[in-house]
């Protein structure tokens, strides 16, 4: 053989491996394998295994939706589909036109009252009205490191679902359904929603939102618990809406259109608001506490609460460097914003970026407190109601009798509730009232002391431990 009859016969061998495809379409009725050396598969209608049968389709597959002239192709099993791929070797599903649609052709469907089986797992697919559509839902989904990629639903959950390592990317809904939720570094990227949860239990931990429309979203009150912990929701219109019954913490928003809204008896802590057009929009029952709430648009917006006991707390925060406000009180009550640095040295200041009954008279007031610019020194209180109401320096009156024994007793006819005292090293003790404005101090070694805070209202008392 010649060299160059040689070249040609290769070259023919390696262009007919490289355009090497199976058809399929119609019924499966004996056992069958789509196999890697037969891949890809081009699907020109809808498939059906029947009743008794298997389809096993091995990892690094990929299967072509021929939906030129059809998006009514579906892949049905009334028997058995075994889709399981591998990390190295997922299995890979897309439309082969139109693959920007996210209804190019309809997905799996899984017919369990003809003993349906659809095993699913690492795989990457894309253009599906519902990539898995069981008729009777399972009590479980199960996916690590699968891609759903341009799809109408997604996942549809109806008891419990467990994601690992799955990115959801340009779905119209990412996640949609009801009861429990666990999620593990995840990818939520280009959603219209990326999670629309009924939740009794929600768990997630080191996932990523970003550029969405909505991010996670609470439609309902979580019947159990949320724990939502060190994610990132980045640019997205709304990151997290209506969190409630549980704790976020350690998270990063930045540069959403609304970082958190609605929280709702829930938690929030340690987490870092940037950017943001708002960062938290506080309702009932939140506790709102060391986070970092800077250099957003609007910072803190107090609202839908109707009575006092329903108020949030929001303490210990650093709001600083905010452009329309720090607080804005959108309610009728009052609320003692103590403890939270705003990072600047002069009420007038602090005034101007907090909204509240000074500025709107159907708005109740704000009481805060002045710290330097590390947020580490007190300089001071302003106290618009409550005792000392009008007082905007460093000392609050108290007095009580010195030496002091076991007890403290402050001598007034209000009802304080908490002291501070504090030591000659700085260190600084709570103490909680035992009733008529009395504190036991017994566990004091003896010794000097300041009395520096009752009721978080600054005040300098020196006084001497017998």
């Amino acid at each position: 053989m010649s060299k160059n009859t040689f070249l040609f016969v290769l070259l023919t061998i390696n262009t007919f491996l490289s355009n090497a495809q199976t058809n399929v379409s119609g019924g499966i009725y004996q056992n069958a394998t789509w196999s890697l050396a037969g891949s890809p598969y081009i699907v020109n209608g809808p498939v059906v295994v029947f009743p008794g049968k298997t389809l096993n389709i091995e990892p690094g597959v990929e299967i072509r939706i021929n939906n030129q002239t059809s998006s009514n192709i579906y892949i049905e099993t009334r028997g058995t589909i075994n889709c399981v791929g591998t990390d190295a070797l997922p299995i890979k599903i897309h439309a082969m036109y139109d693959t920007m649609n996210n209804v190019a052709w309809q997905g799996f469907v899984c017919t369990s009252t003809q003993g349906g089986v659809l095993n699913a797992d690492r795989f990457q697919i894309s253009n599906a009205y519902f990539p898995f559509s069981y008729e009777t839902g399972l009590p479980n989904y199960n996916y690590t490191n699968c891609t759903f990629k341009r799809c109408f639903q997604a996942v549809t959950v109806g008891e419990s679902v467990n994601l690992s390592n799955c990115q959801f990317i340009d779905n119209e809904v990412g996640v949609y359904g009801w009861a429990n939720f666990t999620i593990n570094d995840c990818l939520f990227k280009e959603n219209t929603t990326s999670i629309y949860a009924y939740a009794s239990v929600l768990t997630m931990t080191n996932s990523d939102f970003i550029d969405n429309q909505i991010g996670l979203s609470f439609v309902s009150n979580i019947f159990d618990s949320m724990y939502i912990a060190d994610c990132q929701f980045l640019n997205n219109g709304l990151a997290l809406n209506y969190p409630n019954k549980g704790k976020v913490e350690n998270c990063l928003f930045t540069d959403n259109a609304t970082a958190i809204q609605s929280a709702y008896k829930c938690e929030i802590v340690n987490n870092e608001f940037l950017y943001n057009e708002l960062a938290i929009q506080a309702s009932v029952n939140a506790d709102i506490h060391n986070n970092q709430i800077n250099n957003n648009m609007g910072a803190v917006l107090i609202e839908n609460v109707s009575n006092v006991q329903d108020s949030p707390t929001i303490y210990d925060n650093e709001i600083c460097g905010n452009i329309n406000f720090a607080v804005n009180n959108n309610t009728n009550m009052n609320y003692s914003l103590l403890s939270n640095c705003f990072c600047d040295l002069d009420s007038a200041g602090i005034e101007a970026m907090i909204i509240d009954g000074y500025d709107d008279i159907t708005k109740g007031l704000i009481n805060y407190q002045i710290y330097d610019s590390s947020c580490t020194v007190l300089l001071g209180t302003v106290l618009k109601y409550g005792p000392g109401a009008g007082i905007n320096e460093l000392a609050f009156e108290v007095s009580f009798e010195n030496p002091v024994n076991t007890e403290l007793s402050l001598l007034s006819e209000m009802e304080f509730t908490s002291i501070q005292v504090t030591d000659l090293s700085g260190k600084s003790i709570i103490f909680k009232s035992t009733g008529a404005n009395h504190f036991d101090v017994s566990t004091l070694p003896a010794g000097y002391y300041v009395l520096t805070a009752v009721d978080q209202q600054i005040v300098r008392k020196n006084f001497v431990k017998l």
